[in-house]
């Protein structure tokens, strides 16, 4: 089955218009923003990957990456601001926040920068103060858009899906620190990807559904972006193939799941 029961997960890369106003300080400009990142995301939520656009219409929260509550530039900084499901951005990321501390001499640098309207770029002032974030343990998330790199080997710090495990795990394409596994694997607890409430059956009935359909599957919309994912790794394989498949890693995998 080649590498099908693992599946990457890529970082959310913002493709920015030109002579596009974004932003946060105006309807018009977030509604930008908005269109902008839904489409970067797939119309998922950038943290934990459930669908936040249904039927073309978005329930995501813009989310700053690095709380707004530090500094007004924060709040405005473009390349800050992501989209994410309402548990996510007022439950799960919120938890602790009160101790993440930035210091007042990192906040001063960075509002001393001259940003440049409509900046779409992530500058070296706000790099720096994403930084000096992450380096809080309550801070382990991989903030998006964009991710994160590590700090020991200088790697993008990344997921995968086992799906003969159900589970959500540290990259294994790459070389890590310890700090860096905890790291990641600090992000996948608190947004409870493994949580055996939370965890998704998405894909389960997605294995089900084309099983049913002796290997055809359709462009329904399910509710996990490991779903799409997971189809772009059956192109090019023929029907009975792709059967065979979904019929192995069901029986191997999600049976547990017990999906009806």
């Amino acid at each position: 089955m080649d590498n099908l029961p693992i599946i990457d997960i890529p970082d959310f890369l913002v493709e920015y218009e030109e002579n596009v106003q974004y932003g946060y300080s105006s309807e018009k400009s977030k509604g930008n923003l908005r269109s902008v990142l839904e489409r970067a995301s797939r119309g998922y939520c950038m943290y934990c990957y459930r669908r936040i656009v249904i039927d073309g219409i978005g329930t995501g929260h813009l989310e700053h990456a690095v709380e707004k509550d530090y500094s007004l530039k924060l709040e405005q900084c473009t390349p800050n601001i992501g989209i994410v499901c309402s548990k996510c951005n007022l439950s799960y990321k919120k938890k602790e926040q009160q101790f993440r501390i930035i210091s007042d001499d990192e906040i001063r640098v960075f509002e001393k920068g001259n940003c440049k309207p409509n900046c779409t770029v992530p500058c070296s002032k706000y790099l720096r103060i994403k930084s000096a974030y992450l380096k809080n343990r309550t801070a382990h998330i991989i903030l998006q858009p964009g991710g994160v790199w590590g700090e020991d080997t200088k790697n993008p710090l990344r997921l995968q899906y086992d799906v003969l495990q159900s589970r959500f795990q540290p990259s294994n394409k790459y070389q890590y620190s310890e700090q860096e596994i905890e790291f990641i694997e600090d992000h996948i607890r608190r947004f409870r990807l493994n949580g055996e409430r939370e965890k998704t059956k998405q894909l389960a009935i997605f294995l089900k559904d084309t099983i049913d359909h002796q290997g055809y599957y359709t462009n329904m919309e399910y509710n996990h972006y490991i779903v799409e994912l997971f189809v772009k790794q059956l192109q090019g394989k023929t029907r009975e193939e792709i059967l065979k498949i979904c019929e192995s890693l069901y029986i191997k995998a999600v049976m547990k799941f017990q999906v009806e």
